[in-house]
């Protein structure tokens, strides 16, 4: 009686011994396949590295500031969107492989707190099977900090396109320093002064409201207030808004100020004034001054990047003809 049940019982080991192995198999066949994936990631991440490594020479090729600055700036701004992208892609690659390797390491430290429960943990075979869970746990240890090993790459990327930014705006900030003297009329692109108050809606209302009188003068006095009303750091009305899941700011339509000049002088006045506001919040919110920037006329826009290399490259062939 004796030995039938120490059988029974040798049988049940083995029967689950043999299903823990199969089990594990296949935990290490997962194991594979993720190790796989991320030795693709790792490659895409070494050959990203070696890309950016290799373009960071070519930002000093940037002193050519026009005859090389199409190239030079179109090169910037692909790789700010390649580097979004990838940064993208490398940041779900890991969130994924975290959760994967979270979800192993929770079931073998299951698996191991069962095995070492088991009445039969002294059976050499089970013994052998908690050794194997513990190299498992130490891969899953190593994959973790392969993992970190990215992130770590990611905030490289990361400071890389803020340096790329930067780098953008500086070439922005020269190139309207020195084209404030040479866009004219004719072109498609001017000069703008951002935050500035628009004066045509001040004198169309001023010379209906005051037919008789100096008009001019006076629409120029209440244009002029008005700018300075705009430079005054402790007139903000704004309001802030969640717009997409960020807060964002917007006119204040309830502000006291504002809602006078609307019934005062109208609505073409208030957008003049809420359009500058607008502007130099953009623009220049701490300085509250109006600043120049290059504008398409024809779209009534920001001009690009693109759009003034053109330009640029277009005004040195044309000096270059009459040279020749």
């Amino acid at each position: 009686m004796w030995n039938n049940n120490y059988e029974e019982e040798l049988i049940k080991c083995r029967r689950f011994a043999v299903g823990l192995a199969k089990e594990i198999d296949y935990k290490n066949l997962r194991l594979l396949e993720m190790e796989h994936k991320y030795n693709e990631t790792m490659a895409t991440v070494c050959r990203l590295t070696e890309e950016v490594n290799s373009k960071d020479k070519s930002f000093l090729e940037m002193e050519h500031k026009y005859k090389e600055s199409s190239a030079t700036v179109k090169r910037l701004m692909n790789e700010t969107n390649m580097l979004h992208s990838e940064m993208q892609i490398t940041q779900s690659i890991n969130r994924k492989l975290k959760e994967a390797l979270k979800c192993q390491k929770k079931e073998l430290d299951q698996q191991a707190r069962e095995l070492k429960e088991s009445k039969a943990h002294k059976d050499l075979e089970r013994r052998s099977f908690l050794n194997e869970i513990e190299k498992l746990k130490e891969e899953l240890q190593a994959q973790e900090e392969k993992t970190d090993a990215v992130e770590n790459l990611n905030s490289v990327l990361m400071v890389k396109e803020r340096m790329i930014n930067q780098e953008l705006q500086e070439a922005r900030k020269e190139s309207i320093e020195s084209l404030q003297n040479m866009l004219t009329g004719r072109s498609k692109l001017g000069m703008k002064r951002m935050g500035e108050v628009e004066w045509k809606p001040f004198g169309d209302i001023c010379s209906l409201k005051f037919p008789g009188d100096d008009w001019e003068n006076i629409s120029a006095e209440l244009c002029s207030k008005w700018q300075e009303k705009l430079m005054n750091p402790h007139w903000h009305p704004f309001k802030r808004v969640m717009e997409n899941g960020e807060p964002q700011e917007q006119i204040d339509e309830d502000d006291k100020d504002l809602q006078e000049l609307k019934t005062n002088w109208g609505e073409d006045v208030y957008k003049a004034v809420t359009k500058a506001l607008l502007e130099i919040n953009e623009v220049n919110p701490s300085g509250r001054y109006a600043v120049p920037e290059i504008w398409n006329l024809m779209e009534d826009r920001r001009a690009s990047m693109k759009e003034i290399i053109q330009y640029i490259i277009k005004q040195l062939w044309i000096r270059k003809r009459k040279a020749c």
